[in-house]
């Protein structure tokens, strides 16, 4: 299922015992273009409460009608959980103790985006966890997990070499794996009247994250042969289709 981030924001996040709170940011991973993380605020349900970060791979269910995200976690589960302050960088030390929290296998353990497995809900189980020799040798050179918020990316200027061709509006979540196949542009000056286009992760060529921008090595005559933007068709199949053959 594909869903624009901007959309997602307002889901309400649903533990097993009742609603938390409504998703207020993403944590996504700028090497592997993969959503790591939800910021949920639950002051709703907890007074003066700071968000919490919550895991995909506690995922249930993921219902864009209703616009709810179900959690394989009760409430005092979340309310438990090791606090996190969302005003600095999120930790691979704090990362172990969260996995460690809900007993959940490491994603950074293994060559794929959820290390071993395709989708994050693999990691609930415990057998996921790399044993204690297994452990030490990946952590050694994994301690930087490279997170990054959405809601920073989102605006930031789309540069072909000193040409500005348009900005990032949005980010495309595939809730089967919670990686970014779609990278939303809202163009300007390249079409006679401002459109948004998607293009791929792969068409970027660095993230300028202390100049606010972000570098791809498509031209203006490339980006103008890129999909439109439909939200409305995101999962029709015609529509994907399409996508992936003109980003191929």
């Amino acid at each position: 299922m594909y869903a624009g981030l901007r959309e997602v924001k307002r889901f309400t996040i649903a533990a097993t015992d009742g609603d938390i709170g409504a998703s207020q940011d993403f944590l996504f991973d700028d090497r592997a273009w993969t959503v790591r993380y939800m910021y949920v605020d639950t002051h709703r349900w907890i007074p003066l409460s700071p968000k919490v970060l919550i895991s995909p791979v506690s995922l249930l269910d993921f219902d864009i009608e209703q616009e709810k995200i179900s959690v394989a976690l009760s409430k005092q589960q979340v309310k438990d959980s090791p606090s996190v302050d969302e005003h600095k960088p999120v930790s691979r030390e704090y990362e172990e103790l969260l996995f460690r929290h809900f007993g959940y296998g490491y994603y950074w353990t293994g060559p794929g985006a959820w290390g071993e497995f395709a989708n994050p809900t693999a990691l609930a189980k415990k057998q996921g966890m790399p044993d204690i020799e297994t452990l030490g040798q990946v952590e050694e050179g994994t301690s930087a997990n490279h997170l990054r918020s959405i809601d920073e990316i989102q605006g930031y200027d789309l540069h072909y070499y000193d040409q500005a061709l348009g900005r990032v509006y949005d980010l495309v979540l595939d809730s089967e794996n919670w990686e970014i196949p779609l990278i939303v542009i809202e163009t300007h000056g390249i079409f006679s009247d401002d459109k948004k286009v998607v293009m791929a992760p792969k068409h970027i060529n660095e993230i300028n994250w202390l100049g606010h921008n972000i570098a791809s090595h498509l031209s203006a005559e490339n980006l103008k042969l890129c999909p439109e933007y439909k939200p409305e068709l995101l999962n029709d199949k015609s529509y994907q289709q399409d996508i992936q053959k003109l980003l191929m």
